[in-house]
Parts: C-alpha cells; sequence; structure tokens
C-alpha cells in the first residue's frame, strides 16, 4: 500500500554514468573493502568517504551501456544526431 506521495517538485531523477575522480574512487574501493559497507553505485562509494556529491543536470539521451540493446539505442540517438562514427578513447 501507499503511504504517502512525495511532492515531484523536491525529487531528482539520478543519471548513470556518473562521472568520479579515479583518485576518489579508488580511495572509496578501499574503505568500502576496509569497512564491509554495502553501497549502490559510484556515488555511495563518494557520500561514504564524506565528500561532496554535485547534481548537474543531465539529459535523458545519457545512457549507461550495459546490453547490446543499449548499443543499439544509442546507435540511434547518435544517427538522428548525424553521427556516423565515435572514436573511443
Amino acid at each position: 500500500l501507499v503511504a504517502r506521495t512525495i511532492p515531484r517538485s523536491r525529487l531528482w531523477e539520478v543519471h548513470t554514468p556518473q562521472v568520479v575522480k579515479v583518485e576518489a574512487l579508488l580511495r572509496g574501493f578501499e574503505k568500502v573493502e576496509r569497512e564491509s559497507l554495502e553501497v549502490t553505485d559510484d556515488v555511495s562509494i563518494i557520500e561514504a568517504l564524506g565528500e561532496p556529491v554535485k547534481l548537474t543536470r543531465g539529459e535523458y539521451t545519457n545512457l549507461k551501456i550495459t546490453t547490446p540493446e543499449d548499443m543499439d539505442v544509442a546507435d540511434a540517438i547518435l544517427a538522428e544526431r548525424g553521427v556516423d562514427e565515435i572514436q573511443l578513447v
């Protein structure tokens, strides 16, 4: 059952991928392992360090590529933008 409805104006949708400095993430992984912490994503690791997390505006097309189907969606977005090929680092 629904306990209550939270006003949407107070909510944020969190996207992945998230941007985290490698050095902070490595320190966070050490802390998580050392203290057997449960974390849900990269940002929760940074929160466990007590470091600030900045929110930025994103867009729906900021995809996390996890499955082959995600690649199909990404290809469609790029085609719509007129991008034929991207260079991977």
